[in-house]
């Protein structure tokens, strides 16, 4: 198999410019829902503005601001915000559409899955690991279903336990519970769902990668997953 290198100079210019107009969109969102919120909207605010920052902060830090985090990586993160803390949330979706949570469960766990096949397969290029794809598609399955159980545990532990305490200053809402469910009915389904977009996300991450290797081609963000990995080698190393 022959291998590129592709340099952040050869990302394509409609995702250059996709991911500047989701930045320029996060931050005017987060900045007037903090100024216009009403009461605990103001903190989904917060929440968009505090995740802009994180994935902007390694590229601001480099010392010649290059792109540390892979644009895909950026662009899915920056989507994700958007459904849940701008739509979901300060729009009232989770509330006014039936089944809104299910899509979020579902699509959260998908582009999760997705990326950490891109990490393991990244890893796997540079001679860090030894498994075949089929292995690494059922670890970062579990590694999905995994992270929806401990969330499902965080948001048990807020509502019961937290919330009634905070009320009164952040009246965000519980987080269990769905138009259509009850609470426990809603966290299994929710499992069940986070299961589902882990699998779909895996297989995906398996097709892209079954593609690129048939063509006999480097896939285009390998070089860039490496670096953030602190996997990154020579230029030449992979020819």
């Amino acid at each position: 198999m022959s291998f590129t290198n592709p340099s952040v100079k050869n990302i394509s210019a409609w995702k250059k410019n996709l991911l500047k107009l989701m930045r320029i969109f996060t931050l005017i969102m987060g900045i007037t829902i903090v100024i216009f919120g009403v009461g605990g909207i103001k903190v989904f605010g917060i929440m968009a503005l505090i995740a802009l920052l994180i994935i902007y902060l390694p590229n601001f830090l480099n010392p010649q601001h290059k792109q540390i985090i892979p644009v895909e990586v950026e662009i899915m993160f920056l989507v994700v915000v958007t459904l849940e803390y701008v739509l979901g949330n300060t729009f009232g979706l989770y509330g006014k559409i039936p089944h809104y949570d299910d899509f979020m469960h579902f699509t959260v766990p998908l582009m999760v899955s997705l990326i950490g096949m891109m990490f393991l397969y990244t890893a796997y290029i540079y001679g860090k690991i030894r498994a075949s794809l089929a292995l690494m598609a059922c670890l970062i399955i579990l590694i999905t279903i995994g992270i929806g159980g401990i969330l499902e545990m965080v948001e048990y532990s807020y509502d019961n336990f937290i919330y009634s305490h905070i009320s009164h200053v952040l009246p965000t809402g519980l987080t269990q519970g769905s138009l259509t469910q009850n609470p426990l009915d809603d966290t299994m389904s929710d499992l069940f769902t986070d299961a589902l977009g882990g699998i779909i996300g895996a297989l995906i991450g398996v097709f892209f990668i079954r593609r690129a290797e048939k063509k006999g081609q480097c896939i285009e963000w390998v070089d860039e997953f490496a670096e953030l990995e602190g996997l990154k080698k020579d230029n030449n190393e992979l020819d």
